[in-house]
């Protein structure tokens, strides 16, 4: 019997974020190391650059691993097929991503670097921060990269849910 799509998106948000807060934290530790303090801007390594470097990279491998995943789980009727709302704003956008997983998976990289990364450095910048320690940072990181994955990955989920080959699939069977 498939669940339905709301358990399946909680349970998927809570999986993406604990294990992307853990897998990113330990990262930030281990390319932090040996650093006093990692300021906000500049090159070679700041904070800024590898916000936005981790929201366009991050967004684009779950983006490369969740639709996929998701359209598998429709086809073998472990899921119900997810329906779009086109009452709702965010679900006429999402739907207006292209077809293909590669271009999907660039959209969202591309949202990564020109939304997510520019608002999570504003946070930075309203509480004045300038730089961080190489272990507040990797806990910091840590946190915002789990948050963000879990967020970033329900329409993720939902594209992949709402597949029109997925869903024919499960139908005719």
């Amino acid at each position: 019997m498939a669940h339905d799509v709301s358990t399946h998106v909680r349970k998927e948000m809570i999986t993406i974020g604990v294990s992307n807060a853990i897998f990113n934290g330990l990262a930030a530790v281990s390319l932090a190391k040996g650093a006093e303090a990692l300021p906000l801007w500049g090159l070679p390594a700041s904070i800024a650059l590898d916000i936005a470097a981790t929201s366009m990279v991050l967004l684009f491998i779950v983006a490369l691993i969740m639709i996929p995943l998701n359209r598998s789980k429709v086809r073998n009727g472990k899921v119900e097929a997810f329906q779009w709302d086109n009452s709702r704003v965010l679900h006429r956008f999402w739907q207006r991503l292209p077809q293909g997983l590669l271009a999907r998976a660039f959209c969202f990289a591309g949202l990564g670097l020109a939304v997510v990364a520019p608002v999570s450095c504003s946070y930075y910048v309203i509480l004045g921060v300038e730089s961080m320690t190489s272990y507040d940072y990797a806990v910091t990181k840590g946190l915002w990269a789990g948050i963000m994955a879990a967020i970033m990955c329900v329409p993720m989920i939902q594209l992949g849910l709402s597949d029109p080959q997925s869903v024919r699939i499960a139908a005719a069977e």
